[in-house]
């Protein structure tokens, strides 16, 4: 027994060292601010908290590298890094090391490389500034960091729409379920989730019991810039067996009929579609470019509809495995690719108590959120910040400079060799002088 008491006293020991051996609590690196001067570079590492830090350079090809001792990276940080640069500044790279952050900072020349701590004011918090001087000093001239180029960036718009409202209280089905009290509840539950998401903005055109015509609901969406404008419905049939959830976007002669409202308001009005006025176009010039727009816009809800109805087919019956096509008013927006999601029959007694229940709701909007982000995230419009922030994540070009190896780049990229051979289409490792690398992102 006294050898078994020893032996469990120096676990416990070994447990309580280890423990009090940890950080209590990890300061963020919340923000990297870039200021560059001729001559000069300054970077601003923006903290939550105090943390100790070192720095030393590196040659052969020319680093800094700068150790932060008890921190993390915020995702923000994380996602950005790649925007920063300078005139001597080409990229700045990270690791975790031991407790704390590793960061690289790769020049373009050698330089002469300073910290100092900022103690924290009424604004920021506390800072290491690092300089990396190499020339003559001038006033600056750049001033940004990851936080206002994220700012720069807009969000993806996404407009919903649920039907009907106020005096119009839509489909009227068993339990006394009511269409419109339905998709409201539906409708501001998507708008939440999507809202959740960074780079996606949710517009709704009621979020009360209000009554709207159809061409509001429309003009809501386009006074937004939306990108994609989703109506919500719950359908009623007189065979109460009808059943099932279900996609729809314009057909095409839907959109041959809404060309003709179109033309026909040309004389009268500005009308803009993708952002081109068609009020100074000849008939002609006016057809063609309408035509090419609602094909454009058609085509993409088809192909939105598809990835939510893939996601709504593990939550509801399907009444259609795939998204149908036809001249709704609210989808006729020759700007803006509309579709209008039918979440159920509330003639039908199983569905109308399914959509009764708020935990269905939330499933139902779940798998339509989950399918507009899909859709969005592969197809993020340019100039948002989701296209923005997959460029920062993408691939990366390096130069090949004098006294690089295959193998040494691969390390301080931090992906393997075998990866970097296939990227770049190598069959062993000879490389020359100002050759061009494709660094795989994730490597």
């Amino acid at each position: 027994m006294h050898t078994k008491f020893r032996y469990c006293l120096s676990v416990l020991i070994s447990l309580l060292l280890a423990v009090a051996s940890l950080p209590i609590l990890a300061a963020e690196v919340r923000d990297i601010r870039v200021a560059q001067q001729e001559g000069v570079t300054r970077l601003v590492f923006e903290l939550s908290d105090n943390s100790d830090h070192r720095i030393f350079p590196l040659s052969n090809p020319d680093r800094i590298v700068l150790d932060i001792g008890g921190a993390i990276l915020t995702p923000s940080v994380v996602n950005s890094l790649s925007a920063l640069s300078s005139d001597v500044l080409m990229r700045v790279r990270y690791a975790r090391r031991d407790d704390g952050v590793r960061f690289v900072l790769d020049l373009g020349q050698s330089v002469k490389a300073k910290s100092t701590v900022l103690a924290p004011n009424d604004t920021y918090g506390p800072r290491i500034l690092v300089e990396l001087e190499y020339g003559i000093r001038k006033p600056a001239t750049i001033v940004k960091s990851l936080a206002d180029l994220s700012k720069e960036k807009r969000d993806i718009v996404i407009a919903i729409d649920p039907g009907h409202g106020g005096r119009d209280p839509g489909a009227l089905g068993q339990f006394n379920v009511r269409e419109k009290d339905i998709v409201l509840s539906i409708g501001k539950e998507l708008a939440s989730r999507i809202n959740a998401v960074d780079g996606f903005k949710a517009v709704m055109t009621r979020s009360t019991d209000t009554y709207l015509q159809l061409r509001d609901r429309s003009r809501v969406a386009r006074e937004a810039n939306a990108d994609l404008l989703i109506s919500v419905h719950a359908d009623a049939f007189t065979k109460p067996s009808a059943r099932g959830a279900s996609v729809w976007a314009l057909s095409l002669s839907g959109k041959t009929s809404e060309m003709g409202r179109w033309l026909a308001q040309q004389e009268n009005s500005a009308d803009l579609v993708g952002g081109i006025s068609l009020d100074d176009k000849d008939q002609l010039l006016a057809e063609v470019l309408l035509d090419m727009s609602m094909n454009s816009t058609i085509q993409m809800s088809l192909n939105v509809g598809e990835s939510i109805l893939g996601n709504m087919k593990n939550v509801a019956v399907l009444h259609k495995d795939s998204v149908q096509q036809a001249g709704f008013v609210v989808l006729k927006s020759p700007d803006i690719p509309s579709i209008l999601v039918e979440t159920g029959f509330v003639s039908n007694k199983i569905e109308a108590k399914n959509l009764s229940s708020r935990s269905y709701r939330v499933k139902l909007a779940a798998a339509i959120s989950k399918g507009v982000i899909d859709y969005f995230t592969e197809n993020a419009p340019d100039g948002t910040l989701v296209a923005w922030k997959q460029r920062a994540q993408s691939d990366s070009i390096y130069t090949v400079s004098s006294g690089d190896t295959l193998s040494e780049i691969a390390r301080r990229n931090q992906v393997s060799l075998p990866l970097l051979r296939q990227a770049n289409k190598l069959t062993n490792d000879v490389i020359r002088i100002g050759q061009k690398l494709v660094i795989p992102a994730g490597g």
